[in-house]
């Protein structure tokens, strides 16, 4: 077998693979790539027998750091291979991004592939090659949510909506004997929406959310492939719940989604959960991803109400492996890893207050977000 990268022309065949995979990712697909290309430069890589079968794949995002001259690789949810018990196949793949981070002249590959904590071969395999675990003490669990409960879909929606306990189907058909309507927008109207509620939702929170530019272009890059759509929910007239919501092969996220200050006791949000399975079970999903809890907590947590409402569907805990970096120049390693955080705990202070002084100085009715086209 050989490994290479691709052109862009060869964009299907590598979806296809990842689509057939168990571990398989929308962000290892060809087109998250492309959402991630401002920031990043994606090098797609395929792993082929002699016969032209792909049985490993990788989008490997590289990243610059001007000021070491160096770069890293991240492989968001990748690598990913057909069969992780193949251990050729492994050691070929592993041989193969340490060849391309020198050339690139990277200082470190991370990795948080989509292999569950339990599964010992791939963990073994990963242990061997050099990966040592990070990120560990983060609550979600790294760049990607290390927790996370997954919901079987694979049944029709009655025989979902029986598996849902009593209390969570009452809810869920509380709001719609309300008269609470969901749409489907196109890029304009969702992207408005969608932003308008994600504001309140952070605001509340207290967290930092992306800036409308980066929403827009994972829709425009996503949605013609049927892998994003927006769902605005209303009520009486005002929006009051938006998602934007993934689907690649068989499986779904609930990535992005909020709800308004209003009317927050007629379950809408639990509605908007139903609404968006309805939509992966049309794209062929047989697999809910919740996208990321923290680790199992007791009710004095801060953020137990998180973890308590996405178990309340009744979905399986899933723990992955988590990050994990294959270090290749230790001492800038050592440097990046030190810089790093403190840049990056800036960026958000600085952030944070720009917004809030946009915010203070904006008019009554006027909109602090500026709509991108």
């Amino acid at each position: 077998m050989h490994f290479r990268l691709i052109a862009e022309n060869e964009s299907a065949r590598l979806d296809d693979f990842l689509r057939s995979t168990p571990n398989g990712h929308i962000f290892q697909s060809y087109c998250w790539g492309e959402v991630k290309k401002t920031e990043w430069q994606p090098l797609r890589l395929i792993g082929e027998t002699e016969s032209g079968e792909i049985v490993a794949a990788a989008t490997v995002l590289k990243r610059r750091i001007p000021a070491l001259r160096k770069s890293f690789f991240y492989l968001p949810r990748g690598p990913i291979l057909k069969d992780w018990s193949n251990r050729e196949h492994f050691t070929r793949l592993m041989d193969f991004l340490k060849s391309l981070a020198a050339e690139h002249k990277a200082i470190f590959i991370k990795i948080d592939p989509c292999i569950r904590e339990s599964e010992f071969e791939p963990v073994r395999l990963l242990a061997e090659a050099g990966f040592r675990r990070v990120g560990m003490d983060h609550g979600f669990g790294g760049l990607q949510p290390r927790y996370t409960f997954r919901l079987d879909i694979s049944k029709d929606l009655d025989g979902i909506m029986s598996a849902f306990n009593h209390k969570l189907r009452y809810k869920i058909r509380f709001a719609y004997k309300k008269g609470i309507t969901f749409v489907r927008p196109g890029r304009e109207e969702g992207l408005k929406g969608f932003m308008k509620i994600m504001q309140e939702t952070a605001d509340r929170g207290e967290f930092v959310i992306r800036e409308p530019f980066y929403y827009d272009r994972v829709y425009q890059n996503l949605a013609p492939q049927g892998s994003a759509v927006y769902i605005l929910g209303y009520y009486q007239g005002e929006l009051i719940t938006a998602a934007l919501a993934f689907a690649f092969g068989d499986k779904a996220w609930g990535m992005y989604s909020g709800q308004a200050n209003v009317y927050r006791n007629i379950y809408a949000y639990h509605a908007l959960i139903w609404e968006q399975i309805k939509w992966a079970k049309e794209r062929g999903a047989n697999c809910f991803d919740f996208y990321g809890v923290p680790g199992e907590v007791d009710e004095s947590h801060p953020l137990y109400g998180i973890y308590h409402f996405k178990k309340s569907f009744g979905g399986e805990l899933y723990t992955f492996v988590g990050e994990m970096d294959l270090v290749l120049s230790p001492f800038y390693y050592f440097f990046w890893t030190r810089l790093f955080p403190l840049y990056r705990n800036l960026l958000l202070w600085v952030t944070r207050m720009l917004r809030r002084g946009r915010r203070s100085t904006a008019g009554e009715g006027s909109s602090p977000l500026s709509m991108t086209s």
